[in-house]
């Protein structure tokens, strides 16, 4: 089995890593590190190497603490929330790590609504990361 841990070019990606690769020593596990882009005219060339950078980067530092890991650039015209949850289902992941963004107070009763979405979909234990 499998940790998925959807990345996305923002500050909490180093705690989502940090996370991540703790939980897969725990349960000896893989992690396999996915960035979700839609993909067509709605994708530019630039946001597909950001993302294959972004992916390079959270894979090496997995790897230099002793996890095994993998990368995945989705681009299946799909938007991010279904792409994370059915990618999960496909290769039967144990657990989904993913991030959240901080919210005024009046809005943290919702999160984000791709976490939110994958929270309310996923069939595996969601753990989100602020």
């Amino acid at each position: 089995m499998a940790i998925v841990v959807a990345v996305d070019h923002s500050e909490r990606t180093p705690r989502i890593v940090d996370f991540a690769v703790e939980e897969a020593k725990l349960r000896n596990e893989k992690l396999i590190f996915i960035h979700s882009l839609f993909g067509g005219d709605k994708t530019s060339e630039k946001e597909i190497e950001a993302g294959e950078k972004l992916l390079d980067y959270v894979a090496s530092l997995a790897q230099s603490n002793g996890v095994e890991a993998e990368k995945h650039l989705l681009i299946r015209g799909k938007e991010p929330e279904e792409d994370i949850v059915e990618f999960a289902d496909e290769v039967n992941a144990s657990l989904i790590v993913i991030g959240v963004r901080k919210r005024r107070p009046a809005g943290k009763l919702l999160f984000g609504s791709v976490a939110q979405q994958v929270i309310l979909q996923a069939k595996q234990p969601v753990v989100c990361i602020k």
